[in-house]
């Protein structure tokens, strides 16, 4: 049975994987700041015999190092400050937690000798406009004074790290970027999460700037698999590759599937950006990825659509009612 790791492992994302991971026969070490016995994302699993779980900060060495599993295979390396709410209001925090954390993680893999699988973000393009983005499409961000970006930016440095730490053979790794993954146990403050919650709740979702940013959203399933090929194909090591589904959609459209979906007739929300956050944030009109090199080297593709996706989502919502408390 091999030993494998995951940081951010009380998250959307994180829980999810670490639901597969043992499901595939993994041993699975997991890492996150919270208590685990506040962790419902975790409930399911808690009491598993191959799960292992280590309450710490990334930025402390001393709890790395108690977490950390030499002998392990990989880590998947999922912590980290997510929501533009969030590092909009404490961007500080979000580039010490991404770069200095990361940083700690490196250093123990390094000299262990254990893979790193990183997640990145389709953040790292910015408003390149050129849209679909390959891996290598150019970064075109705003204003440095503009907070937004520091999540982009962030994220980027790693990857610059690791792909140098690469070049020298002291790191193995491969990255991947994530483009609007959504699913059941999201947070409630992104896109679908928060149209859905909204809706069973009898609240109107808010749709901000009239809705007309287009965006590719993908099924958590769908980015569970591509993860874990991008950490274990011998092919994927070195490379990053973009996870996500390249249906683009409105994200009017998107709210219109889960009013639908709901079966709700709720009045919407008009939020202008503008108002609410002011010159530290800009927005991005297109976010579309190009996953052929995913499909190439991984044989991976997204395979879940927008309203096949929803529907699921909110069907587990219906089963699950502490989620909409």
């Amino acid at each position: 049975m091999s030993k494998v790791m995951v940081t951010g492992a009380g998250g959307f994302i994180g829980s999810h994987l670490i639901e597969r991971l043992l499901k595939d026969g993994k041993e699975v070490y997991a890492f996150d700041i919270i208590n685990l016995n506040e962790c419902l994302n975790l409930t399911e699993v808690k009491k598993h015999p191959n799960f292992f779980y280590f309450q710490g900060d990334i930025r402390n060495d001393e709890d790395i190092t108690k977490f950390f599993q030499s002998d392990a295979s990989i880590i998947y390396h999922l912590a980290s400050v997510v929501g533009v709410r969030y590092y909009m209001q404490d961007p500080l925090s979000l580039i010490d937690i991404t770069i200095n954390g990361t940083r700690n993680l490196i250093q123990h893999c390094s000299e262990k000798n254990v893979k790193m699988l990183f997640a990145s973000t389709s953040e790292v393009y910015g408003k390149n406009p050129n849209t679909p983005w390959n891996e290598n499409a150019d970064r075109v961000l705003g204003d440095p004074s503009v907070d937004r970006w520091c999540y982009s930016s962030s994220k980027a440095l790693i990857e610059h790290m690791l792909f140098s730490l690469y070049r020298k053979n002291i790191l193995d790794f491969s990255t991947v970027r994530f483009f609007n993954v959504y699913g059941p146990k999201q947070n409630p403050i992104y896109v679908v999460s928060q149209s859905i919650y909204r809706i069973l709740n009898n609240l109107e979702p808010d749709l901000y700037d009239g809705g007309n940013q287009v965006r590719c959203f993908t099924y958590i399933d769908d980015a569970i698999e591509g993860i874990i090929r991008a950490g274990t194909y011998k092919k994927a090591s070195g490379e990053v590759f973009n996870i996500g589904n390249q249906v683009p959609t409105k994200i009017k459209e998107i709210l219109e599937i889960c009013m639908k979906e709901s079966g709700a007739n709720i009045n919407i929300n008009n939020v202008s950006t503008s108002k609410l956050y002011g010159d530290v944030y800009q927005d991005i009109d297109n976010r579309i990825p190009d996953c052929s090199k995913a499909d190439k080297i991984l044989d991976w593709n997204a395979k879940i659509q927008a309203k096949e996706g929803i529907r699921k989502t909110i069907n587990w919502i219906k089963s699950n009612p502490w989620y909409l408390k």
